[in-house]
């Protein structure tokens, strides 16, 4: 049985007239007669009753016709999902993001990619810290990553969507609020709430960098894995903190956030994927990235 058989049987069905459905399907009609008459003998079954004025279906011929049509619809479906698959547009997607990467272009790129590939699903492992990204990454457990660098693994690639400065975390009520800039010298003397040593990340490593270049050693009385958690640790009064700038879109009532007056790090947020291994879907998913990050962001009206 070959499909053409069953798209002209399904021809001959509907339009009741060997000529009228030859011209359908763009073949002669002697041809299709043909073509019916194989499927008919394959089958064992006559499908319909010809006469020189009439052809009608038999009962085989009526019981046939969803079965071909669903046969029709399941190939015509397996044929998009294998272009859309070569496309990058059907699939699945792992993605890990650290709870700071929330406040990047992440939201504004999964939106764009949702709407020119729907059929992908999407899977996301939430608040991964980098090192746990890294490794999941290599060893094919997700696709892409949102983590902040550096990244020491070579097959690890990089694609930067956000960068942005250092700020300082003070409770609202205190003195330290009232200054709309503040030195870190104004904080050498401050408890700190600063990022577990326990992850190895690139924001302990700049917190506790910067505190030493100004000439003084933090002193820790708290520390945390999220930037959401530090924030509410400053707001509940146990110290201050130095934070990315993005925390101000965790909006945590009874802290405040100041610029810190003269140079301080740039910390990147970045899309990271494994270079070693292939993936079309993961690809376009780059390429909407890719065309996010590039784009100037428009000011709210």
């Amino acid at each position: 049985m070959e499909l053409r058989q069953l798209r002209y049987f399904l021809a001959v069905a509907e339009e009741l007239h060997f000529g009228k459905a030859a011209e359908r399907v763009h073949i002669a009609q002697s041809p299709l007669s043909r073509q019916i008459k194989q499927l008919e003998d394959e089958l064992g079954v006559q499908l319909f009753r010809r006469t020189k004025r009439s052809v009608e279906l038999t009962d085989a011929g009526r019981a046939l016709i969803p079965e071909a049509e669903d046969i029709l619809s399941a190939t015509r479906r397996a044929k998009e999902t294998a272009v859309g698959a070569q496309q990058g547009r059907i699939g699945r997607l792992t993605i890990g993001f650290t709870q700071s990467a929330m406040y990047t272009p992440l939201p504004r790129i999964l939106r764009q990619y949702n709407t020119i590939a729907p059929r992908v699903e999407l899977h996301f492992r939430e608040h991964v810290l980098t090192p746990e990204q890294v490794l999941a990454l290599t060893t094919s457990r997700m696709d892409l990553g949102f983590l902040r660098p550096p990244v020491a693994n070579p097959d690890i690639e990089l694609l930067p969507v956000m960068q942005e400065k250092l700020v300082l975390a003070v409770p609202e009520g205190s003195a330290l609020a009232r200054k709309p800039v503040l030195a870190l010298r104004d904080v050498a003397n401050e408890n700190f709430v600063t990022f577990s040593k326990s992850i190895d990340s690139s924001l302990s490593a700049a917190v506790l960098g910067l505190c030493q270049a100004t000439g003084f050693q933090p002193r820790i009385t708290q520390e945390a894995k999220e930037v959401a958690t530090i924030v509410m640790l400053v707001a509940s009064g146990l110290g201050v903190a130095l934070v990315p700038a993005s925390a101000e879109a965790i909006r945590q009532d009874g802290v405040a956030l100041r610029p810190i007056e003269g140079e301080t790090p740039t910390l990147t947020v970045a899309l990271a994927w494994n270079r070693a291994t292939r993936s079309a879907v993961r690809d376009e998913f780059i390429a909407v990235a890719r065309e996010i990050v590039a784009a100037p962001r428009r000011p709210h009206s």
